[in-house]
């Protein structure tokens, strides 16, 4: 995941779960393969730090389709 991502909150123990954001900040490791990850989330207008752990990418079409 790079800066710039569309991204989604993708682990239902997380508030947030289902929120779609952009990648705008990287922010350390959290465990040895998990990277915190400040996400602006546009429906809330404000940045949240998530561990890379917790999202997926947004797949524009497959995820289009998926909520028809």
């Amino acid at each position: 995941m790079e800066l710039g991502d569309m991204v989604i909150i993708d682990d239902p123990r997380h508030p947030l779960y289902g929120c779609v954001g952009k990648i705008v900040g990287k922010r350390g490791k959290r465990k040895e393969h998990d990277m915190w990850l400040l996400i602006y989330v546009a429906s809330k207008m404000r940045d949240y730090l998530v561990p890379q752990s917790m999202l997926r990418l947004e797949e524009m079409e497959k995820d289009r389709t998926r909520l028809q």
